[in-house]
């Protein structure tokens, strides 16, 4: 009997996190090994009962590898070697045991079997355990534990057993199997059932496995099968897979199968995977089967891979397999990888390796990657190769990335690394890093940092991000800082970001911080913002709103644009809103322009203008 993965990695979690359970009261009946049918009258009068009403029998130690499945016991028998076992949570063989004692299970015991795995304590032990006493109850008496599996509570104890009590069933009774889980009612339950079927199958038979797929109704659960059906018969015959995969109808099923045959197959004789890859017809099938041949014989022999695919001609396939064999190659050696990389000719998958290859290679070697990011010449290469160090760099050590930063030579090369340490520093310390940026010296290389740190810091915590700005003792940063918090603010709650602004000390500042909300409350609620600029005191802030509030409604109103901008106080910044906003509207709806125009305040000059431009 095949037994399935996941009871296994459930073993092996309860066995590395140590399996222990307590000595319980037994009774001192023992029961013959032979004597199957021997009635136990106090678990049977009571299945569910506590540990002290289990009958135990007084046997010798037996080691766990010495269960004979051939000779049948009683469930008392069964039981004491279930708690002989888990007094050895760091044996291996603690899980082989458990798989034979499960073939001694019969129809006759297997109840009071389960009836005291319910009793323990672990509810890993237990899931284990009902899981592989369920599969084998199933292979007997399929539908006593389909039922047995349904009762238990919803959850992933229920998921497990009901896998395999199907799998169970399926191994011995496909057919009966197959029918059964076809008649239950589309859903989860269902999908489960048929999954668990075609995984019973596939060894077996793998064109049985194949046909009862087929044979499901299209859809997501269906599509997501052929995967593991070609995957576990590649493993055992690459050549039948892949035969049979070219029966089907072309389409994403069989691209499907061809892509997983690609894969297992290299992963067995690379060559004979490529071979077969290059004779299939051309398409998205072929591509992705010559790409997984590709990266799974990367993890075998990198450079011979890699020779291959220099043979290729150009295009997305050769693209996208430099991508993969370099990837695969830096994982063992990220030295080797951008050498290979570096000698390619420029493409989209030369350029695609090199950042993945570097990416690789800061993780592992961070201070060699920085050091050669740093020995290139300046260009978009060494741009894009600073972007890839530099967040490798901050994801391990925040602090050697900075300090890499800094020694680079002052410039756009350096902002720019370290905008991008700061903004991951930002997602784990974002005080942390808006005080660093706070106190650099370089004065315009400080405003863009700190407009981006507290930007970010305010979509997290806008509240601490305004407290910090706000005890800010040198007035000019608060300036600087504040609007762009409030602008932020003013994504969710632009209402509460206008009361803030007083708290700017400067006309420049709050002028700078009302431009900035309006346009985010014009997008969401242009009545209210305009109710909001009526309020505001005549002077630059006023101006700077207003003019903010007239570009962002120009496009879906430009006559209440028109009419906005006239509003403002200074002279020269009121006719140039005015004119911008008129040259919009006259490429839009001329007559109306025209008309609104003539009853404006721009002088005569300037109308001659804008008009002579509609002709």
């Amino acid at each position: 009997m095949q037994r399935l993965a996941l009871p296994v990695v459930i073993a092996i979690a309860a066995l590395l996190t140590g399996i222990v359970i307590g000595r319980y009261p037994t009774s001192t009946a023992i029961t013959a090994p032979g004597n199957t049918t021997r009635a136990h009258t106090e678990t049977k009068a009571n299945p569910s009962s506590s540990p002290a009403a289990v009958s135990t029998p007084d046997v010798p130690a037996v080691a766990p590898d010495s269960v004979d499945p051939a000779v049948a016991v009683s469930s008392d028998n069964i039981i004491s070697k279930i708690k002989m076992a888990l007094t050895h949570p760091g044996s291996r063989h603690t899980y082989a045991t458990f798989s034979k004692l499960a073939e001694m299970v019969d129809e006759k015991n297997v109840r009071e079997v389960l009836a005291f795995v319910q009793t323990l304590p672990k509810p890993q032990e237990k899931s284990m355990l009902i899981s592989l006493f369920v599969g084998r109850w199933a292979e007997l008496e399929p539908q006593a534990a389909i039922a047995y599996a349904q009762a238990i509570p919803a959850g992933p104890a229920r998921n497990w057993a009901m896998t395999s009590a199907v799998n169970g069933w399926a191994e011995r009774d496909s057919t009966g199997a197959m029918a059964w889980a076809q008649q239950l009612p589309p859903g989860p339950a269902r999908d489960q059932a048929m999954q668990s079927i075609v995984s019973a199958l596939v060894d077996k038979d793998p064109q049985a496995a194949l046909a009862f797929l087929q044979s499901l109704p299209a859809g997501r659960n269906r599509q997501s099968l052929y995967w593991p059906i070609f995957s576990r018969w590649t493993v055992n015959d690459p050549t039948g897979a892949a035969e049979r995969a070219m029966q089907m109808p072309p389409g994403i099923q069989r691209d499907t199968a061809l892509q997983v045959i690609g894969s297992n197959w290299a992963n067995q004789d690379p060559e004979a995977a490529f071979a077969w890859a290059n004779t299939l017809p051309p398409g998205q099938g072929r591509n992705n089967a010559l790409q997984n041949v590709l990266s799974s014989w990367a993890n075998k022999d990198p450079e011979k891979a890699a020779a291959i695919i220099v043979t290729l001609p150009p295009g997305q396939l050769r693209d996208q397999s430099i991508s993969n064999v370099a990837h695969q190659w830096a994982l063992s050696d990220a030295r080797a990888a951008l050498k290979w990389t570096q000698e390619l000719p420029p493409s989209d998958g030369q350029h695609n390796a090199l950042r993945s290859v570097l990416a690789i290679w800061g993780q592992a070697e961070p201070a060699a990657a920085a050091e050669y990011v740093t020995s290139l010449p300046a260009g978009k290469w060494r741009e894009e190769a600073t972007f890839s160090i530099a967040m490798q760099l901050a994801t391990s050590d925040v602090q050697s990335a900075i300090s890499w930063a800094q020694k680079l030579p002052q410039g756009a090369f350096r902002q720019d690394a370290l905008s991008n340490i700061l903004t991951q520093w930002g997602e784990t310390d974002s005080r942390a890093a808006a005080d660093f940026a706070l106190h650099l010296s370089d004065e315009e290389g400080r405003k863009n940092l700190l407009e981006n740190v507290s930007r970010q810091w305010t979509r997290n915590d806008p509240q601490a991000a305004l407290t910090w700005a706000g005890n800010l003792p040198d007035a000019a940063a608060r300036d600087f800082v504040l609007p762009g918090i409030l602008a932020v603010m003013a994504e969710s709650d632009p209402r509460e970001a206008a009361k803030l602004i007083s708290r700017l000390s400067t006309a420049e500042a709050q002028a700078s911080a009302s431009a900035a909300i309006v346009m985010q409350w014009a997008a969401v609620d242009p009545y209210a913002a305009g109710v909001w600029l009526g309020t505001l005191p005549t002077g630059e802030s006023r101006d700077a709103a207003v003019s903010a509030y007239a570009r962002r409604i120009v496009s879906s109103d430009p006559q209440a644009a028109a009419q906005w901008a006239e509003t403002i106080g200074n002279q020269t910044a009121r006719d140039r809103q005015v004119e911008a906003i008129v040259v919009t509207w006259l490429q839009n709806d001329a007559a109306s322009a025209t008309a609104w125009l003539s009853r404006s305040s721009l002088s005569a000059e300037v109308k001659a203008r804008l008009l002579s431009g509609t002709r």
